[in-house]
């Protein structure tokens, strides 16, 4: 599945997800969304049981809400079933915030520098990717979640495992953070994988049958040297 976001604030790229990767229409009524979110449970997890599927619809519009108030510009449901048979589930969001990146070929090293300093519990380094360089950085979080969500008078604490990618755009003092969070911690080498296939699939240019005439001039020499 390929999807091109390319609003006029926001420099254009990009996006092909592996499967069980569900893009969500960010502009769609939330009791909508849970509905259409459900019905999918349905027919993906027949088996899942009642709360399970419950847990992850309110999960699902939560983390939704909350990637939406910092501005993303993308958002994938990620419903998997494990090995195990377990479903799965996590959110893939995509931002792109403006940020002056000065010398873009150590953009990746100097970032991962930062982010070990401010995070020393979390595991970071630089991936190539064929889009190029990119800081990348693991951690998990803790959160308390309102005893409202679940229907109970009293609030919980949930740990959620983050991985963070963070892409200098090539030409545009923007920079692409990938964020992939997910309460199954016992699956994350089961998420590897899809995460992987899910990075690599970032573009900042579009496919071949994409015309010159419809990207701003800046970017076409971009494109004839990718592509010839």
């Amino acid at each position: 599945m390929a999807v091109e976001t390319s609003e006029t604030a926001v420099p254009p790229f990009w996006l092909s997800l592996p499967p069980g990767f569900s893009s969500l229409d960010l502009d769609e009524d939330p009791g909508d969304r849970m509905e259409r979110t459900a019905e999918i449970l349905d027919t993906v997890f027949p088996t899942a049981r009642p709360e399970q599927r419950l847990s992850v619809v309110i999960a699902a519009e939560t983390a939704l809400q909350a990637q939406l108030r910092e501005g993303a510009v993308h958002v994938s449901s990620c419903l998997v079933r494990a090995e195990d048979g377990e479903p799965v589930h996590g959110t893939f969001t995509l931002f792109v915030r403006p940020q002056e990146l000065g010398p873009r070929d150590t953009y990746p090293d100097r970032v991962a520098g930062e982010l070990a300093a401010a995070w020393p519990d979390a595991d970071v380094g630089v991936v190539d990717l064929p889009l190029g360089r990119a800081a990348l950085a693991a951690r998990d979080l803790t959160a308390s979640v309102p005893g409202v969500v679940w229907g109970v008078p009293e609030s919980s604490v949930s740990t959620v495992r983050q991985l963070e990618l963070l892409i200098p755009h090539p030409w545009s003092p923007h920079v692409l953070a990938a964020v992939f969070t997910t309460e199954d911690l016992d699956y994350w080498p089961e998420w590897l994988p899809l995460l992987a296939t899910a990075f690599r699939g970032i573009s900042f240019h579009p496919p071949r049958d994409t015309s010159l005439d419809d990207l701003p001039p800046e970017q076409w020499d971009n494109i004839r040297k990718a592509f010839g």
